[in-house]
């Protein structure tokens, strides 16, 4: 048997996002040595990590000592780590500035093992044979050839790790990213998908008669919003017999969300959202009701809404060209 561990969407950073009031770095270097115990747990051949293991895009601003925390963690590892590359782990989002990226410095120094494009990885025990091939993130449109020109080869299971959205319907995030139906996926020749990019936790799938897509999100809680408060982050522990594969997925411990996140803050943006809502709608009653009279006119008349109000949403309608 072959066992395989995935992670992915670390988001390992210096500072914070704003919306936690804990020490972000050592929380998140706190559940890479989970994952570490897990894989030792089990007796792991590999840790799979699928990408944006960095948050800030920007080399400058990551820091040498969090690098070296980082590489000191996974030095006790009991099996190698094999990494895709996100949208965060490359400035501007592009595999052009990977050389320049903390990631790079993980691969060349061989924390890392490189698992996206040319660079697969193979595994056998047993008469089991195991191949692995990363698509890293390349853009908001996706290219399919990408998923479809990877064939199976005499590998027992081919798995593939991919930084896209992916969801059962698939279609748009926002209309602004392609999402990956798991439909476009069934009679393809992989066996086994693991997705990164979305932090949501949408299960293992069995999306056709033994092959399955693992998309259960992101290993951090960034944000204030009711997935992320109610999410636990997991992990999966991937077995591979000759014929068949098992999925575990495995909760890490994590603290209370009112121990680690600004709720005051989530509290303030929720009154502020109702309060713009409330202004667009008293507006919107003022613009329909007018008879005549230019759009500034009639948005300078209001009188129930405050002046700084007033007067900014003038400042947007006139850089909009309004009249």
């Amino acid at each position: 048997m072959i066992t395989l561990v995935w992670r992915s969407d670390v988001h390992m950073a210096d500072m914070p996002p704003q919306s936690r009031t804990d020490d972000w770095a050592s929380t998140i270097l706190g559940k890479l040595n989970q994952v570490g115990n897990i894989a030792r747990d089990v007796g792991a051949d590999a840790v799979l990590d699928g990408g944006d293991f960095f948050h800030v895009k920007s080399p400058g601003r990551n820091s040498h000592e969090m690098v070296r925390r980082v590489t000191e963690v996974h030095a006790a590892y009991p099996c190698p780590v094999y990494a895709n590359v996100g949208n965060h782990d490359v400035k501007y989002g592009s595999m052009e500035y990977l050389s320049e990226s903390p990631l790079a410095v993980l691969f060349e120094s061989g924390v890392f093992r490189r698992c996206y494009d040319q660079h697969e990885a193979v595994f056998t025990r047993d008469e089991v044979k195991v191949r692995v091939v990363g698509i890293p993130y390349h853009g908001t449109s996706y290219d399919m050839n990408r998923f479809t020109s990877i064939v199976k080869g005499d590998e027992d299971h081919l798995v593939v790790i991919a930084h896209c959205l992916a969801a059962p319907k698939g279609g748009t995030l926002f209309d602004a990213e392609d999402v990956i139906g798991y439909n476009q996926l069934a009679n393809l020749g992989p066996t086994v998908y693991c997705f990164g990019h979305w932090h949501k936790n949408q299960g293992v799938t069995e999306i056709a008669r033994g092959k399955h897509v693992v998309n259960v999100g992101s290993l951090s809680r960034g944000s204030i919003s009711q997935d992320d408060l109610a999410r636990t982050p997991s992990c999966v522990v991937m077995r591979f017999s000759k014929d068949v594969a098992t999925f575990e997925t495995v909760a890490l411990k994590v603290a209370k969300p009112e121990d680690v996140f600004n709720l005051d803050a989530r509290e303030r943006r929720n009154t502020r959202a109702v309060t713009m809502e409330a202004v667009v709608d008293r507006l919107k009653s003022q613009l329909t009701m007018r008879e005549s009279g230019s759009v500034l006119d009639t948005v300078r008349s209001v009188t129930s809404i405050s002046e700084n109000i007033r007067e900014r949403t003038i400042h947007y309608l006139e850089r909009a060209g309004a009249r």
